[in-house]
């Protein structure tokens, strides 16, 4: 795992490696070593962090033994010893134990079809010293991050915003329509970022470019939606589930392939504790498991259980405890290593496991990220797929629930659904069509983030703190990231998942989980987002629909008989910190920058509203004041890491 960063010059030119400065923007991903490579047209940097084969044969930018290719590659792609052997057999030949020489070699057998033999995490540009052209690539899940900017002159390319903005000729300014999307989502979906003129590479998706016509068009390799061959209907549960158990297996002891010790970031829930009991069968040595909790262990404190399932196991335990005044104090630095807003509140949490782990000369943190989005862990995303099929399957169900969205029928509708008095089947039709009549939900679309937790509260703020700059941008704005188009009603399942994978999972999820480990020099894997057990798993829900099976229905009952019947049995929990204490503890310290800040400055709060924003909106409710603490959180960022 390592940071690269570079610049593609389209006109050919004397040029001077990228400076120390320049790589030290991004030592905190590899401080084992850094590296450049200079040509005419190219400059190349990567920062290490050495994982597999910790000799120099591995070093980084690599050349190909022909002098052709260059690879500067972040990531590590788990099945490098299935891939050499192949290679070998075609004739490639190779001088280092590395994954980087494996992914180089696919590329000068493969071309660009490379990306569909790997499963991985990656990153990746590769530079064709005779063809003069730049081929990037990410993952399938976009758990390695690459941002870059595209000029006449240069394309610039880099791991984080950190490292990109040094390689860039002017500082770019804040683009308005990512920002009002950040504050719906509490993070930036991809392939937005808050600056203008830079984007991120999908995730799934590759670019070429060439300095003959500089033409840069992305294309999309892979989507969790398309299964190339979906299984057949059965009524054989045993055998999906014997696959699915196969599967995770599997990914998890790919994901064990390291030349460095290896530990685990371990809740009380069925995610991490599957993870835990298949590592641990499969590793050599007791791993070291982390767990976090709070002070006063209160009820949704999961040490307990966590230690209970570690110890059970063999493991090494070590517990973190997060005071509120803690994050307080460290807001701002932990703003800086996140180098993108990203508002979750558990985001102290997700840095203090890893932390802890570097403490400890642990270099590799397996994580159950993934779980909740390929096997139904969340439930207003199976109730998104039980009404968009209700859509799907009744249209004129949805004519007449647009008749219902005023004020005044909501507020019957809210009453009716909620009323304990209320027969089943009313509060059931109650909620449906409250839901599909909702006024915010933009045309044409899924339903999707109108069912989500806080996604609709900004509409019920912005209106009130919005300046100047912001007044144009179109009501629908927001939804851009979930505009995939009309589904059938079978197709709804897969769409639904896409629509998870590309937001909330790649842009909050991975990207936070990416940033607060590398941010301390630690290697987050996620085994449940291994390439072919996704493919398994959507293959038979293709013909086997499962979404109404109940929470983690298949997950659960593959592992039985694996994992302890009490985490199975669990509900989902995950990071749960005091975020009312935490989040108003910031929101009181650190409020006054927005006064003179850059929101201001570039018109994007009203200045004439700033007394209202600081202290009247966050004292009103919940709504105010974590809509406060988005802007606060997004302030703090472009001091922390634009201006820095």
């Amino acid at each position: 795992m390592c940071g690269i960063l570079g610049l593609i010059h389209r006109e050919p030119s004397v040029r001077k490696p990228l400076p120390a400065s320049v790589l030290a923007t991004l030592v905190h991903r590899g401080p084992d070593a850094t590296g450049v490579f200079t040509d005419e047209h190219v400059q190349l940097g990567h920062t290490r962090l050495s994982i597999i084969d910790l000799s120099d044969a591995a070093s980084q930018p690599m050349v190909s033994q022909d002098n052709r290719y260059v690879v500067t590659f972040n990531g590590e792609i788990f099945n490098y010893l299935e891939l050499k052997a192949e290679l070998e057999v075609l004739g490639q030949r190779f001088v280092s134990h590395s994954d980087t020489e494996v992914l180089l070699a696919s590329y000068i057998v493969w071309g660009r079809d490379c990306v569909k033999k790997f499963r991985g995490q990656f990153a990746f540009v590769i530079w064709d010293q005779q063809a003069k052209t730049a081929f990037l690539g990410r993952d399938p899940c976009g758990e390695k991050p690459l941002f870059y900017q595209r000029t006449e002159k240069y394309l610039a390319f880099a791991s984080e915003l950190k490292g990109l903005i040094p390689l860039l000729e002017s500082k770019p300014g804040l683009n308005v329509k990512a920002v009002d999307m950040y504050l719906h989502y509490q993070y930036v979906p991809e392939p937005y970022t808050l600056l203008n003129g830079v984007d991120k590479l999908a995730a799934g998706h590759t670019l070429l470019i060439s300095l003959d016509d500089w033409m840069a068009k992305p294309h999309c390799y892979w989507s969790v939606e398309n299964v190339r061959e979906p299984k057949p209907h059965t009524n054989d549960t045993t055998r999906i589930l014997s696959e699915i158990r196969d599967g995770v297996e599997d990914a998890v002891k790919l994901t064990l392939r390291a030349d460095v010790p290896i530990g685990i970031a371990l809740s009380g829930g069925i995610d991490s504790g599957a993870i835990a009991v298949l590592a641990q069968k499969n590793y050599p040595e007791p791993m070291h498991a982390f767990c976090v909790g709070y002070p006063g262990r209160p009820k949704y404190d999961e040490r307990h259980q966590a230690r209970s399932l570690a110890e059970s196991l063999g493991m090494i335990v070590h517990e973190v405890e997060l005071p509120v005044d803690d994050f307080v104090d460290f807001f701002p630095e932990l703003v800086r290593i996140m180098d993108e807003p990203i508002a979750d509140p558990a985001a102290f949490g997700h840095y203090s496991v890893p932390k802890a782990a570097a403490d400890h000369g642990i270099k590799v943190l397996l994580s159950g990220i993934g779980g909740d989005e390929i096997f139904w862990g969340y439930h207003w995303v199976t109730r998104s797929v039980q009404l968009n099929q209700h859509l799907a399957k009744y249209p004129l169900f949805g004519s007449f629930a647009n008749w219902l969205d005023s004020a005044a029928a909501q507020t019957v509708l809210y009453k009716l659904e909620t009323n304990p008095h209320s027969p089943t089947f009313v509060k059931h039709w109650a909620g449906v069509l409250r839901q599909v009549s909702d006024t915010h939900q933009a045309a044409g679309q899924l339903l999707f983030y109108t069912l989500a937790y806080d996604f609709g509260d900004a509409f019920e703020v912005k209106h009130r703190v919005y300046g100047p700059a912001m007044k144009q941008l179109s009501a629908a704005n927001p939804y851009q990231p979930t505009a995939i188009g009309e589904r059938t009603h079978e197709q709804i399942p897969a769409a639904v998942i896409r629509m998870l994978f590309e937001t909330w999972l790649v842009s909050n999820c991975l990207s936070l989980g990416d940033r607060v480990s590398m941010g301390v020099s630690v290697e987050t894997r996620t085994p449940f987002l291994d390439v072919k057990l996704i493919e398994l798993v959507m293959a038979w829900r293709a013909n086997n629909p499962d979404h109404s099976l109940g929470q983690k229905s298949w997950l659960r009952a593959a592992l039985k008989g694996i994992v302890p019947d009490e985490v199975l049995a669990r509900p989902k929990a995950g990071f749960q910190p005091p975020v009312r204490e935490w989040l108003s503890g910031v929101v009181n310290r650190y409020v006054d920058i927005l006064r003179d800040g850059q929101l201001v400055k570039e018109g994007i709060l009203a200045r004439e509203n700033l007394d209202e924003i600081c202290h009247t909106i966050p004292q009103r409710d919940w709504i105010g004041m974590y809509f406060t603490y988005k802007l606060v959180l997004l302030e703090m960022w472009y001091q922390k890491v634009v201006a820095a």
